[in-house]
């Protein structure tokens, strides 16, 4: 129509869905597949609910991963009901589960339905911001295991399992953005989402931080029984596990910085960081077997390695993300 402009028609049924008027604005969003989107800036946004059906769940730990499913999902609303009145036990875990959801409210309580409402800005919380959280709170409880090792101060370990809950609360808020994103295009840039293709790996990273979370928790059980037991430790052995540990940390810390900014040299960096952990597990390992004795110590070091091998999982990751753009490394042509 005219000399530079294109026309395109709209099937009617879809003015019809979306109410569209002469005058409304539309959003034209191109995906990294070439498929062209349309977007009515001015249409309200539908809430979505999920209702919840506690007397199917079938015990309490099911019903409250339910919830959490349905949180991590995007549902603006969820709602709890039952076929017979909710017992107390019912409504206190649903109570606690949606305390441990990050911007869901309860709006209703009775002995027939819990409702929570959503009052969240996904634009709030880019996603890299979240894993930036996730890196201080893993580094953090992992430092209060490694000042714990000789078991002469344990008081420390006892912030570990909150520090995991908030590990926790923090990877169901990076499903539902990530989840948010995929679902609403025009807020995926602010969530920091530049592709469908690039939320796997994503998840997949939120998972492992998540993961190595639950490793450092299990290494501070460990201790806090090895302590009740009046274990006694070598001084050798904790001065071993102590390198062990601060080389894992370091590598962590150094994956998840090659993470939120991929560069040739810190993935590189990484690498070699990993690769001196898993070798210095192993001489660890070894001179406690050959003492014979210490079988305690073997179990920490196998945790510490653990945490280098999830590392790797996130390198890999580092390394795709490095390819999305063209860089000193490599060319790449869309």
């Amino acid at each position: 129509m005219g000399y530079n402009s294109l026309s395109i028609s709209i099937p009617k049924q879809y003015v019809m869905d979306m109410n569209l008027k002469p005058g409304d604005t539309l959003l034209f969003r191109e995906d990294a597949d070439g498929t062209l989107r349309l977007i009515p800036a001015t249409r309200a946004r539908e809430e979505t609910k999920a209702t919840v059906r506690a007397e199917q769940a079938g015990s309490p730990e099911m019903l409250a991963r339910l919830i959490v499913g349905a949180y991590a999902l995007g549902y603006d609303t969820i709602e709890v009901v039952g076929r017979e009145p909710l017992d107390q036990a019912t409504t206190d875990r649903v109570l606690n589960t949606v305390k441990r959801l990050r911007g869901m409210e309860i709006v209703e309580s009775d002995v027939r339905h819990v409702v929570a409402q959503s009052f969240i800005d996904p634009t709030k919380f880019p996603l890299d911001s979240l894993i930036k959280r996730l890196q201080m709170l893993v580094s953090g409880s992992l430092e209060r295991v490694t000042e714990s090792l000789d078991l002469k101060q344990t008081e420390n370990l006892e912030s570990v399992g909150s520090i995991k809950e908030e590990i926790d609360e923090l990877y169901w808020l990076i499903l539902r953005q990530l989840l948010v994103a995929l679902n609403r295009r025009d807020l995926a840039s602010e969530i920091g989402i530049e592709s469908p293709l690039h939320a796997s790996g994503d998840r997949l990273s939120a998972k492992t931080l998540d993961e190595i979370g639950g490793i450092i928790q299990d290494i501070a059980l460990e201790l806090v029984r090895l302590k009740g037991l009046g274990t006694k430790v070598d001084s050798q052995v904790t001065m071993g596990l102590g390198k062990l540990a601060a080389k894992a940390g370091e590598a962590f810390n150094t994956t998840i910085e090659s993470l939120l900014t991929p560069d040739i040299k810190l993935i590189r960096n990484s690498l070699a960081l990993l690769e001196e952990t898993a070798r210095l597990e192993k001489e660890v390992t070894e001179e406690m077997l050959a003492s014979g004795e210490f079988a305690y110590a073997r179990v920490l070091a196998s945790y510490f390695g653990q945490i280098a091998r999830y590392c790797n999982i996130i390198i890999e990751i580092s390394s795709h993300r490095l390819l999305r753009k063209t860089s000193r490394v490599a060319t790449v042509q869309q």
